[in-house]
Order: structure tokens, then C-alpha cells, then sequence
């Protein structure tokens, strides 16, 4: 027997067979790498918030919200735990629950709480999005810097819009076809999948979406994202 999980590692990860899945963690870095660069000097004086999923800390909300603190250069701690960082660039998070209503009602709050945010983090693009008409209502969008990950067509469309600086692409129609591919070989060969070098998983890969890129950050364009994008 065969057995594949899909999307997020189990841990331990010998529970399965083989994972197709994003590296999240690689996503969230790439996010942070990009933003830090894009801020440039102000990155020293970032007002950092990070829109997460829930207040339970599971896996690919951790994976995420780490990836992007240490990739914008902060000091995370623990990597699988949340909220432990003591920078004092990070002024604030709020659960979403991924969706859009759970982002513009976490983003109002925050702005209210701490109304210089210049940098937002969003765990997925449904929240990204309400934190932007938030931001909108407010009269600040054009003042906040908001990034995200997903690589869904209309999160895709909302940086090509100038509305999101950066979203990194997930691939899962990549993730289906490989761990199809991997049974069929298994049930043709008897070889099992293997894991991409260095990682518990094989990672069907991640590209960082954005309209104004950064020195010696691999990414591609919306143009480039519209044609690869799902949903």
C-alpha cells in the first residue's frame, strides 16, 4: 500500500508515504525577503502586523507566519511556535480564520489599536483582501505595504492591480499531477516517491508574484502569474 498526503506535512512526517506540498516556510521567507528589500531603509522602522489564520497554531499558519518574520530579518525563536518574538517591529496580529471578512474586521481593529502600520502580512489572499478594503475605507491603502501568499487569479489580479506589493504562487494542480504520476510509477515499478533534498516533503515548488522586483529575489510579473495561476 501507498500512501500520499497532500498540501502540509504530517508530523512526524514517516505517518505517510510521501507529501506533495508547498514549502510554506520558503513561501513566508520569500514574502519577508521581498518586503524588507522593498522598504529598504524604513525596514529598521517597519509597524509590522501579521494577519494569521486562527489562534490554534497549526502547521502551515506557523510555517507561513515564520517564514515571512525571519525572511524580513527578524529574530523568530522557536520556529514552530508564533507570537514568541520580542522585535519591536511587530506591533500587533489577528486571526482571520483565512477569509475575507475575517481580514477587514483583524485590520480595522489593528488600525485602530496602532494606526502607523505601514507592513502587513496575510496568511492567504481572502484575508489580504479584506485588510485592503479595510485599509481602503480608511483612506490609507496607498500608506500600507500588504503581502500574502496563495497565487489564486484574483489574488494574482490584486497585485497586478497595485493593491497587494507581493503574493507568492502555490502550484496544487502540480501537486495532484506528481502524486498521480507517483502512484502510477509505484504501482508500475514499486518505487516509492522521494522527498526534495534537505526537506520531509517534495516540494512542487513556489514563485514570488510581483510588479517591482527586488535585487536577487527570483520572482515573476502579474502577466507571467495570470497565465499560471488558479482558481
Amino acid at each position: 500500500m501507498l500512501v500520499i498526503a497532500l498540501d502540509t506535512p504530517f508530523d512526524p512526517p514517516n505517518e505517510v508515504d510521501a507529501t506533495f506540498a508547498t514549502d510554506n516556510f520558503r513561501a513566508g521567507e520569500l514574502v519577508g525577503m521581498w518586503s524588507r528589500a522593498r522598504m529598504g531603509a524604513a525596514a529598521t522602522e517597519a509597524r509590522i502586523v501579521t494577519l494569521d489564520l486562527s489562534s490554534v497554531q497549526v502547521t502551515v499558519d506557523v510555517l507561513r507566519n515564520q517564514g515571512f518574520l525571519e525572511g524580513f530579518g527578524i529574530d523568530i525563536g522557536n520556529p514552530r511556535r508564533m507570537y514568541d518574538e520580542d522585535d519591536p517591529r511587530i506591533v500587533g496580529s489577528g486571526a482571520t480564520m483565512g477569509t475575507e471578512a475575517g481580514g477587514r474586521s483583524a485590520m480595522e481593529r489593528l488600525m485602530r489599536e496602532h494606526p502607523s502600520i505601514n507592513l502587513v502580512y496575510a496568511i492567504n489572499e481572502p484575508a489580504a483582501a479584506g485588510a485592503y478594503a479595510a485599509l481602503r475605507a480608511l483612506g490609507v491603502a496607498d500608506n500600507v505595504l500588504i503581502v500574502t501568499i496563495d497565487g489564486n487569479c484574483s489574488g494574482v489580479s490584486s497585485v497586478a492591480a497595485g493593491e497587494f506589493g507581493a503574493t507568492v504562487m502555490q502550484y496544487p494542480l502540480r501537486m495532484a499531477t506528481l502524486s498521480v504520476e507517483a502512484v502510477v510509477e509505484f504501482f508500475e515499478t514499486g518505487r516509492r516517491p522521494t522527498n526534495t533534498p534537505g526537506l520531509d516533503f517534495h516540494d512542487k515548488g513556489t514563485a514570488l508574484v510581483t510588479n517591482v522586483p527586488a535585487p536577487g529575489i527570483p520572482s515573476i510579473g502579474s502577466g507571467r502569474g495570470l497565465s499560471e495561476c488558479w482558481g
